[in-house]
């Protein structure tokens, strides 16, 4: 079941308890007779009365209680969930001044959804939990057949070259380069095209040895969740999609049942000291928007093993779908996240781009030597030590300049050898229990009080509400 937006959510919900309430309402306006204080009991004058009529239509409301209680569960889930995802962006814009950092709320009010307001600390315990757990980047990046790589990316590499040594000459020679005849110039630039394959083998064999001192997997993986939160969200959202309608449908279910006791204590309470009774509403409501949250999450994470109560056997929701979650949880992480085009430009822009630019630049710097070969005393001599120097130097810059255009023809190679899906998702399925649960739960645990608490404030809320409409006049 997708996800409501909060809006729709809310409309549904308020159409419904409006309705509920609403005929409650004015079966209750036609049989009072008496203005009563804000807190008083009708049901005094009522049950006085010699109507039978009235004295059932009294009674109803005290029945109808277990099912507003009922839509209050839902509704309290159903809006603690979209505030846990929405809105993405702190609203009103005009207070986020006053939000504190990773946190959803604002000190002048205002909200932004607990997941997209802690979307970069959220990404990074994932990432942790994912490097430790699941996937070695080094063993992930050791996957890439140099040879293959280079075969890939040949065909472009070759065009940049054919520019670069075209660019270089002309910069820092070019009366020597336009002074030899043009099937020498494509000699010298065929020779370096030539070279192109083995140039790019050794770059990605160094780069499999070092690949840690150029990528920065935790900073890519914050850097992406901050800049696109509802990646974070849906990620969340499509993985959790079966715990979330739990959460949903058991507020329904828990709030009934907390109903029936709310309605037999607020009816004794009613009777006995109906000055009493108002604040009763209220309090039941938080109580059940707070214990219906706080149920639902429980049954989702706990037992974490398979436990045996009677005749069944129990475990929580989201540990049982263990085979499905890590199916989804790759696939998506490899989508959003973990992916060549993702890691290649953290490499090449992110962090640590200046230490991946020196990698380039050494094997530039050897493929020219190696590209000269013997002819590299008469260049020197031609050119001038400190020229050649420079040339060398010029060529490493270009190639960096270079590879964000070749690099993306070799993507579709390098998803399918790093593995990065079959990996994650083998590894999570093979987790014990109480590990699975460490992958995820972590992620958002520390927030769960904040959920349970909108639960319980919108309970509050409602409650209040259905006191004044049913009860006070």
């Amino acid at each position: 079941m997708p996800m409501m937006h909060p809006t729709t959510a809310a409309a549904t919900a308020s159409m419904a308890t409006s309705a509920l309430l609403g005929a409650a309402v004015s079966a209750h306006r036609k049989m009072l007779h008496h203005n009563h204080e804000f807190f008083s009991s009708p049901a005094r004058a009522l049950l006085a009365s010699d109507d039978d009529g009235d004295k059932d239509t009294h009674i109803a409301l005290y029945i109808i209680i277990p099912f507003i209680s009922a839509i209050v569960g839902y509704v309290t889930n159903v809006m603690a969930l979209q505030m846990t995802f929405y809105p993405l962006e702190f609203t009103p814009g005009i207070l986020k001044f006053a939000q504190p950092e990773g946190q959803p709320f604002g000190l002048l009010g205002g909200w932004q959804g607990i997941i997209p307001a802690k979307a970069g600390k959220m990404a990074g315990i994932l990432c942790d939990l994912m490097t430790t757990k699941l996937l070695d980047v080094e063993e992930m990046f050791g996957k890439i057949d140099p040879d293959k790589f280079a075969q890939a990316l040949a065909p472009e590499m070759k065009g940049s070259m054919y520019r670069i040594i075209q660019d270089v000459m002309r910069r820092e020679a070019p009366t020597f380069w336009e002074s030899l005849p043009v099937y020498v110039q494509q000699e010298l630039v065929g020779e370096a095209m030539r070279g192109a394959p083995e140039f790019l083998a050794s770059v990605i064999a160094d780069l499999q040895k070092h690949v840690y001192e150029v990528l920065d997997l935790r900073a890519m993986v914050v850097k992406l969740s901050l800049a696109n939160k509802q990646s974070v969200v849906r990620m969340f959202q499509e993985v959790g999609k079966s715990e979330f309608r739990i959460i949903e449908n058991s507020g329904a279910y828990f709030g009934f049942a907390f109903g029936v006791v709310q309605m037999i204590v607020f009816y004794v309470v009613d009777k006995t000291s109906p000055a009493y009774s108002g604040p009763l509403l209220p309090v039941f409501g938080f109580m059940v928007g707070y214990l219906t949250n706080w149920v639902a999450l429980k049954l989702i994470f706990r037992p974490i093993h398979p436990t045996r109560v009677c005749c069944f056997t129990v475990q929580g929701a989201f540990l049982r779908r263990q085979n499905e979650v890590s199916e989804q949880f790759s696939a998506l992480n490899v989508e959003l996240f973990c992916n060549a085009k993702n890691l290649w430009e953290e490499m090449m822009f992110g962090r640590l781009s200046g230490a991946f630019g020196e990698l380039i630049q050494r094997h530039a710097s050897s493929f020219t030597d190696i590209t000269i070969g013997a002819s590299k005393p008469v260049a020197t001599m031609i050119f001038g030590a400190d020229a050649y120097d420079r040339m060398r130097a010029q060529i490493g810059v270009k190639l960096v300049e270079e590879l964000p255009k070749c690099v993306p023809v070799s993507y579709a190679y390098q998803d399918s050898a790093l593995g990065v899906e079959e990996t994650v998702c083998e590894a999570m399925k093979k987790l014990p229990a109480d590990e699975f649960e460490g992958v995820l739960h972590p992620v958002f645990e520390e927030d769960e009080i904040k959920l349970i608490v909108i639960g319980g404030l919108l309970g509050a809320i409602v409650g209040f509400a259905q006191y004044i409409l049913l009860f006070a006049q």
